[in-house]
């Protein structure tokens, strides 16, 4: 069964060593049974904060 994570990151931020997440992405939670679920993870974390996301296929898990 496939799993799916969410990566986050702050385009604001992009490369710089000292801004959100080092100037680089991160992942959130654990893996996610679904791509629905891990969707609505995704947006709810990054409703108030000017964070973007992606879902994506966890291939490793």
């Amino acid at each position: 069964m496939d799993k799916f994570r969410v990566i986050v990151w702050c385009e604001s931020c992009r490369g710089d060593d000292e801004g959100c997440f080092g100037g680089s992405s991160e992942i959130i939670g654990a893996a996610f049974e679904s791509w629905e679920e891990a969707e609505k993870a995704g947006a709810h974390y990054c409703s108030d904060l000017p964070y973007r996301y992606r879902v994506e296929e966890a291939e490793y898990l």
